[in-house]
């Protein structure tokens, strides 16, 4: 099911109590109001900014921000975009955070080429800043009739649309009353499709080396020190496999991007990882698979399995 979100800006409360209400409602994420224009025009910085960010955190929700647009060119759209990021980050937006272009100003340019310019400008500058999470947000008219959605950069949709069944177009999110009462407070409520408003972006773990089970070593007849392991080896790029563990060696072949070597044994030499691939009858190719430092692997040119 379908999460919901709200989205505050002054005219709503900034009170821990307001958002414990919406907590208790079930809504999961807000969506918070930062700026409007930008320091060589319309100015305007939300007073309540950090407070609904701080009240919104401490109950657990979601947060994201917006900045509702008034651009009348490129150069002003960069200008608008640099002006939120300064201000979001000011009140605690973290870069992680989904940002929102808010695209509903009646005196934004009818020029729909232009229009969709000045949005991927914008984002251009956010995205620069540090913020990969990034969305618009207007009604489903001027979705369909004021933007070119196949040239814009971000395709990722928030929809207004009241008294209706759906969105009325493909979206990551839809509005669907701006009548919420949430503490006594009118709140516009949304619905959350894919959880870009509502769900926590989980910190990526680190990869873990790989551990090496060494069974046995061995020193072969030109000094070099093998070690036995089973694994496999997916090349990321073009790889010579030779006779000998040298890149004089004589080629037997060139192995293409992706290929998978079955080995049994590696080796550091000459400054690279070796892999030893068994042939059949007795026989061996070898494959330097990266660089070796200080007798450790680095800069695999492929993965393990």
């Amino acid at each position: 099911m379908a999460n919901k979100f709200i989205d505050v800006a002054s005219y709503q409360p900034d009170t821990l109590v307001y958002f414990k209400a919406a907590k208790r409602l079930g809504v999961k994420g807000v969506v918070v109001k930062i700026t409007e224009g930008s320091a060589t025009g319309t100015d305007y910085v939300n007073p309540k900014a950090a407070n609904q960010i701080k009240h919104a955190k401490k109950v657990g929700m979601i947060v994201s921000g917006y900045h509702f647009l008034r651009s009348l060119s490129v150069p002003d759209a960069k200008q608008e975009a640099q002006f939120f990021i300064k201000e979001a980050k000011k009140r605690g937006l973290s870069t992680k955070a989904t940002c929102v272009v808010d695209v509903e100003a009646a005196d934004l340019t009818h020029n729909v080429a232009a229009l969709t310019q000045q949005i991927n400008a914008f984002f251009a500058e956010v995205r620069r800043s540090g913020f990969k999470k990034m969305a618009i947000y207007s009604n489903t008219s001027w979705f369909k009739t004021r933007i070119n959605r196949s040239n814009l950069t971000v395709q990722n949709f928030w929809v207004a649309s009241y008294g209706t069944v759906s969105a009325g177009m493909p979206c990551k999110a839809w509005q669907y009353s701006s009548n919420q009462m949430i503490n006594s407070a009118k709140t516009d409520i949304s619905v959350d499709y894919q959880g870009m408003f509502t769900k926590k972006v989980l910190r990526k773990q680190k990869k873990q080396p790989q551990k090496i089970k060494q069974n046995k070593k061995w020193v072969d007849n030109l000094g070099v020190t093998w070690y036995q392991e089973q694994g496999t080896f997916i090349s990321d790029r073009a790889i010579n496999l030779r006779w000998g563990a040298r890149t004089s060696s004589t080629k037997i072949a060139l192995l293409r991007a992706g290929s998978v070597v079955k080995y049994d044994a590696f080796a550091h030499s000459g400054g690279y990882v070796w892999l030893r691939q068994p042939r059949g009858k007795g026989q061996y190719g070898y494959l330097a698979t990266g660089k070796s430092k200080n007798g450790r692997r680095s800069n695999y040119w492929g993965k393990f399995k």
